[in-house]
């Protein structure tokens, strides 16, 4: 740390002592909404690989973002509910595409169609299962984002 400090000083930059620590790699940290982690490599457990995806308080901030564009105003049309949400998974979807993050782009898909189906039961009033057989093609076709088959693959 003595040295990470020194060099620092030479760049200008000032350490917060209150957020900085030293962690080990294996038990993972937060940084500008990503986690990382140290772990086996998935192809050969001898090679140790860091690991990188959406933290824990990244996924929350989605969903409350999800949750506040679709509302509870039933007067809109579906497109224009499609139309507040589309730029916010675009950009969510383009900060965290060069991360290991398929399995969470997977639970903000589920997490976007749950609240849409639930939002058109309310606006229709329709209590029972009518909306929860809507595949994703019908959702795609209406014109939402899918953040799934986003992932960047940098060589």
């Amino acid at each position: 740390m003595p040295k990470l400090r020194q060099f620092l000083v030479r760049l200008r930059v000032t350490v917060n002592e209150d957020k900085t620590r030293i962690v080990d790699a294996k038990d993972g940290f937060d940084f500008l909404g990503v986690h990382f982690r140290k772990q086996p490599s998935r192809r050969d457990a001898s090679k140790w690989f860091c690991y990188c995806w959406p933290s824990q308080r990244s996924m929350q901030r989605i969903r409350d973002k999800v949750r506040a564009a679709i509302a509870r105003d039933n007067r809109l049309m579906l497109q224009e509910k499609l139309d507040r949400l589309n730029p916010i998974l675009r950009g969510w979807t383009a900060y965290f595409g060069w991360l290991n993050s398929a399995q969470h782009f997977r639970k903000v898909d589920r997490y976007v169609t749950w609240k849409l189906r639930r939002w058109l039961q309310a606006k229709h009033q329709r209590r029972r299962r009518a909306f929860w057989k809507t595949p994703l093609a019908y959702w795609r076709e209406a014109g939402l984002y899918s953040t799934q088959g986003r992932i960047v693959h940098t060589s």
